[in-house]
């Protein structure tokens, strides 16, 4: 099956992963990859399951990916709220080139090193929990097993039964 030919809002993109969204004048929002409109909870699913997006204003061709994917923060804020209003404040008095410097590079990289050690962890974890870990394994494994057990007084009881 031969490929589309690549728009030039595609090469921008320079992301081969990237779902292009055409949205038109009525905010409705078009998957140009499955030939269907979706909301902004389907645009939710489609980021949470890996993908990448760009959003393209269908009659202009300009990338409002970013001013999107905020208004899809907003409609997530209604039901979960994820920031607190504290730094909001704090967002809208900072409006200085250090901050800006911290959410383009720091930020960034802090929750994606967040979510690769979490990732990691979670993976490891698992594995012992497929072993079916006995307490010496737990002991290697988990740093201070030991005062765990001791604290719950599990260590007291193994020694009375010997």
């Amino acid at each position: 099956m031969p490929r589309k030919a690549k728009s030039k809002v595609e090469e921008n993109a320079g992301d081969t992963d990237r779902v292009l969204i055409k949205r038109y004048g009525n905010r409705r929002l078009y998957n140009t990859e499955t030939s269907s409109y979706l909301n902004y909870q389907d645009l939710v699913k489609l980021i949470r399951e890996g993908h990448d997006v760009q959003v393209i204003d269908s009659r202009t061709k300009a990338d409002v990916t970013k001013s999107v994917l905020m208004q899809v923060i907003l409609e997530e804020e209604k039901t979960e709220s994820i920031l607190p209003v504290s730094f909001l404040f704090q967002i809208i008095r900072a409006r200085e080139s250090a901050i800006q410097d911290f959410f383009k590079n720091y930020l960034s990289s802090s929750l994606e090193a967040y979510l690769k050690t979490k990732e990691e962890f979670d993976r490891r974890f698992r594995g012992i929990l497929e072993m079916g870990a006995t307490p010496e394994v737990w002991e290697k494994l988990v740093p201070g097993a030991d005062l765990i057990k001791d604290f719950w007084g599990i260590g007291k009881r193994e020694e009375g039964k010997k």
